[in-house]
Parts: C-alpha cells; sequence; structure tokens
C-alpha cells in the first residue's frame, strides 16, 4: 500500500469542537485506510491506502465532512515523492535554516497558471517546484499583502517549511 500525506484546509481550534484528531484517525480506519497517523492539530494525516491520491482525497473528503464541516476544510493529498522534491529543491536554504516558520509550501491540487505571479511586487520572493509555490516572507506571512489564491485563482493549502519537511521526512520513513 502506498503511502499519503493529506494535507486539510483550515483545521484549527475552531474544528477541534467539532472534530478531534483522534476522531478524525478513528473515522479514516474505520474508511478503510491503514496506519492512519495524525501530525499536530492542524489537519496533517499520513496514511496508506492502495488508492491512487485523488481516491484517497475523495475518501478523506467524505471522511471530514461527516463531521460536519464545511467546504472550507478541503483535503489536498500528496506523496511522499512531491514533498521530497520540494525539500530537496530548498529555493530558499538561508531562510529554511534560520526562520522556517516564515517559509511557506503552498500545496495546490494541480499546478495552477503560474503567470500571474510575474506582475506581483510586493517583497515576497517565490518559487515553483510541481503544483507547490514555495513563498519566503520577508516580515512573516500575517503581515504578506500577496493574496495568492486570489492571484492565481486556484485553491491551495499552506504549511511552514518546518511543518512540511517534517511531514516530507516522516511519509519517507520506513
Amino acid at each position: 500500500m502506498a503511502v499519503h500525506v493529506v494535507l486539510i484546509r483550515a483545521i484549527g481550534p475552531v474544528t477541534h469542537a467539532k472534530m478531534r484528531m483522534a476522531a478524525l484517525r478513528a473515522a479514516l480506519n474505520a474508511a478503510g485506510l491503514a496506519d492512519v497517523v495524525t501530525v499536530g492539530n492542524t489537519g496533517n494525516v499520513i496514511l496508506r491506502s492502495p488508492k491512487r491520491p485523488a481516491g484517497v482525497r475523495a475518501l478523506v473528503e467524505a471522511v471530514v465532512s461527516g463531521f460536519g464541516l464545511g467546504p472550507a476544510n478541503e483535503v489536498f493529498v500528496r506523496t511522499p515523492a512531491e514533498m521530497a522534491a520540494v525539500v530537496a529543491a530548498d529555493p530558499f536554504p538561508a531562510m529554511a535554516a534560520s526562520r522556517p516558520a516564515d517559509l511557506g509550501v503552498c500545496s495546490f491540487h494541480a499546478a495552477p497558471d503560474w503567470t500571474p505571479l510575474g506582475s506581483y511586487d510586493g517583497p515576497e520572493q517565490t518559487a515553483v517546484i510541481g503544483s507547490h509555490l514555495v513563498v519566503a516572507y520577508p516580515d512573516g506571512a500575517t503581515a504578506s499583502r500577496l493574496a495568492i489564491e486570489k492571484l492565481l485563482g486556484a485553491r491551495m493549502t499552506m504549511r511552514n517549511w518546518r511543518v512540511f519537511a517534517g511531514l516530507a521526512a516522516r511519509a519517507a520513513a520506513p
């Protein structure tokens, strides 16, 4: 069975009242997914399934919707190889080493048209790796005016470099 990393968008303190990570693990196991592990409390899941990523996404979305969460809690699925490619590329090594919380990795369902990024003139630096956008936020992500989804016209979820690299390492472990 293949390993998949599931990134659930918009999971935080508000959603924990409806869906605790232990309940999510139990529901995913009951749905036929194996070796389900949640990492942190923000919707990061590593699991095994014979299904392809699209099938895993559909199954996890059904489980998440069963908790009464809305469409904001979108599901993104990554393979360990996709994640390893982003980490290996390490487009901003100095920031990854010194300020990983200010380096965001945006995961999209599919690579959008990246052309609009060329018109953005903010202080952030960006790098495209497959269907991922890595963004270096010199003043922190919360101070940024870069509206990625609006600019690219595509939905995504973001994890900071430390979390993304940690998930990649755990997913690649035997």
